[in-house]
């Protein structure tokens, strides 16, 4: 009942929010408005399967946004995917080293806190890793500060956006609940070795082929899926609240603000660095480099007229390395612990 509660709370500050004009309103007000239930009443929502949802519709939906994808815009795409990887090691280099140096956190801690992968990534990172409150709170930092400012900087042009989606089908309904079965198999397989967030990456990577082999020439995510999907992430984002005391929010709160502005000035600078190398567009480099928040970044991207096929191609690229990163630590440590 205090789940259910704790939902209805959420989509109404959420949904109030979103009126009321605030970026990603949905989402923002989801997480405040759980926070602030399980902060007052101390209990965090049950939700076993919220997170595999929200990973399997996130992904598809954004999955379905590289329709114009193909093999000449890959190679196209290369010399930039090269400025990236070698962003991501100096932001997670540059960030790590002020929490562990000037913030005085622990090595554990200050590499969760700058990990820049997805949101559903990120969670489920720290849930396997139990990390101290404090690097939610900068993961949270970093969720608001990319929201806000790429949202503030592209205005939303409502020609774009996606018309009405037509009836579904009975075909196309069967071939969307073979992606969701194929997606929730390969998932389970990748959640055994240790990938974060698995199902999302799955997502994304067998939707795009779906999409390159005609099986959904029309097919878009229902609005209210992608919504109750936010919903939900922001009330277990939320929920991490309850042990997280005002003056530890201030506090860390502080910590998390430098690092996340040190991440988003270095994409800036190698932005700034590969437009003039490539002749890209520089706002999409580094809407490109952003340290994380694809969901934020791919609907701030479509909305804004922006090239969304070359800005979540990067942060797809980005979300293979790091989501698989963690599983092959966790097998490298396995295989040395029986070697010894």
């Amino acid at each position: 009942m205090k789940t259910l509660l704790c939902l209805l709370i959420a989509t109404g500050v959420g949904t109030a929010l979103q009126y009321a004009g605030v970026p990603h309103g949905l989402l923002l007000g989801s997480i405040l408005g759980s926070a602030l239930i399980v902060s007052h009443l101390r209990f965090a929502p049950t939700l076993p399967l919220g997170l595999g949802y929200v990973q399997v519709v996130l992904g598809i939906a954004t999955g379905l946004m590289f329709k114009a994808w193909d093999s000449h815009t890959a190679a196209a795409m290369l010399p930039s995917l090269g400025f990236l990887f070698v962003c991501l090691a100096v932001q997670i280099t540059v960030a790590g080293f002020w929490l562990l140096k000037i913030s005085r956190w622990n090595l554990k801690d200050s590499l969760l806190a700058v990990y820049p992968g997805a949101l559903a990534a990120v969670f489920d990172l720290l849930e396997s890793e139990r990390a101290s409150g404090k690097v939610i709170v900068v993961h949270l930092v970093r969720l608001l500060s990319i929201t806000v400012l790429v949202s503030f900087l592209i205005p939303a042009q409502p020609n774009l956006m996606l018309a009405e989606q037509a009836p579904l089908l009975t075909g196309t309904l069967v071939i969307v609940l073979s992606l969701i079965a194929l997606c929730i198999g390969i998932g389970r397989v990748l959640l055994r070795i240790g990938v974060p967030a698995p199902f999302m990456l799955t997502a994304i990577v067998a939707t795009g082929v779906y999409v390159k082999m005609g099986f959904l020439p029309d097919f878009q995510m229902p609005p209210w899926s992608v919504n109750f999907a936010t919903v939900i992430l922001g009330t277990l984002i939320g929920s991490k609240f309850k042990d997280i005391s005002l003056a530890d929010l201030i506090r860390h709160g502080r910590s998390g603000v430098m690092s996340v502005a040190l991440m988003i000035l270095i994409a800036a600078v190698f932005a700034v660095a590969a437009s003039r190398v490539l002749g890209s567009d520089p706002l999409s480099l580094w809407l490109a480099y952003m340290p994380g928040a694809i969901e934020t970044i791919a609907i701030v991207a479509f909305s804004g007229g922006l090239n969304v096929v070359f800005i979540l191609t990067h942060h797809l690229a980005r979300m293979v390395a790091l989501h698989f990163a963690p599983a092959l630590i966790v097998q490298a440590r396995r295989w040395g612990e029986s070697g010894s």
